[in-house]
């Protein structure tokens, strides 16, 4: 196991958190949006993070389709299927019809964190393909596609929102993957090349931080002008696929991939691998256990009750998970 990659998940995971913590400052002007502002720009590289780890790990590797498949689907439709399920109980649990739940379940995320799962298959179906790609296509070529895919699905839906009357609207909305009919280039695969890629590469903390600071400070700032000058908050620049939001995402995952590779410690090693299963919970951990006893960003100052939020919901969940995880059927769904 890489104590890097470990670390990453570790990372990636606490910022999930702390994003879903601080947002609830975000939608409101007033004494409490800057730090909203703030901690929400600096986590926006989580799920990036955890797309380039899919890329690090399975680009490099040489199975069978079906082998690959199988592992797979091991790993993302139980967890799927029994998170999909225990969301939609408390939904009924407090009083939310949820109709028909397998109609629920196969038409999209029955909690909004859950999208991941339905992101991942979908990269999961054509990451065969990149892996043939991956394996034998040169350095220059590789860059090449992760050029013209920043190129399709970042950097020009910004420019084309910027040249045209702004709105706070998605930035999938770009049309030039519909002129040129580039839409496999307009979604989040190139995060597994981009991950492969620097794995395989040489890199630098120094030069990984500098680039995960300039893309949090280029989040940061453009939702400062961008909401002032619609007159509302909005989250327009923290979008997965965002420039400034793929340049933090690289800089981390460089930085972190920069540091001496080694057997990861015990500790480190088990908050690994509840990693999923803390993604998971984190949701109900934070409303109708923390909130209903008064534990938020909201309360207090959010530049301290942020993060002492974020720590209390990481380590609540991860024991709810660790614990779970000594079952051995909750191993398959955490």
């Amino acid at each position: 196991m890489d104590r890097r990659i470990s670390l990453l998940r570790v990372v990636a995971c606490f910022m999930v958190i702390l994003l879903h913590v601080s947002a609830e400052n975000f939608h409101t002007f007033g004494n409490k949006w800057w730090a909203a502002n703030f901690f929400d720009s600096l986590a926006r590289a989580c799920v990036p993070i955890f797309f380039m780890i899919s890329g690090a790990t399975l680009l490099s590797k040489s199975e069978s389709l079906g082998d690959f498949f199988r592992k797979r689907f091991v790993k993302t439709l139980p967890p799927l299927i029994f998170w999909s399920v225990f969301y939609l109980w408390w939904l009924e649990h407090n009083g939310v019809q949820t109709g028909n739940w397998i109609v629920a379940i196969l038409s999209g995320p029955t909690m909004f964190h859950l999208w991941y799962f339905y992101a991942i298959i979908g990269l999961y179906a054509i990451t065969p393909i990149l892996r043939k790609f991956y394996q034998n296509s040169t350095r220059a070529e590789q860059a090449s596609f992760i050029g013209l895919w920043l190129l399709v699905a970042s950097v020009y839906p910004l420019g084309q929102s910027l040249y045209q009357n702004m709105q706070c609207v998605d930035m999938w909305l770009s049309t030039l993957p519909q002129t040129y009919h580039l839409f496999y280039l307009s979604g989040y695969a190139g995060y597994l090349l981009l991950g492969a890629f620097i794995v395989e590469g040489r890199s630098s903390v120094k030069v990984g931080l500098a680039l995960f600071s300039a893309g949090t400070a280029g989040t940061i700032a453009g939702t400062y002008f961008l909401s002032t000058h619609l007159g509302a908050p909005c989250e327009y620049l923290y979008t997965y696929l965002s420039p400034f939001v793929v340049l933090a995402a690289c800089g981390l995952f460089m930085a972190i991939m920069a540091l001496p590779n080694a057997v990861p410690s015990k500790p480190l090693a088990a908050l690994a691998d509840c990693s999923l299963g803390i993604y998971c919970v984190h949701v109900i951990v934070i409303d109708p256990i923390f909130k209903s006893h008064g534990i938020s960003a909201t309360v207090g100052n959010p530049w301290i009750t942020s993060m002492t939020t974020t720590v209390g919901v990481f380590l609540v969940s991860f024991v709810v998970i660790f614990i779970a995880r000594k079952i051995k059927p909750f191993r398959y769904v955490t």
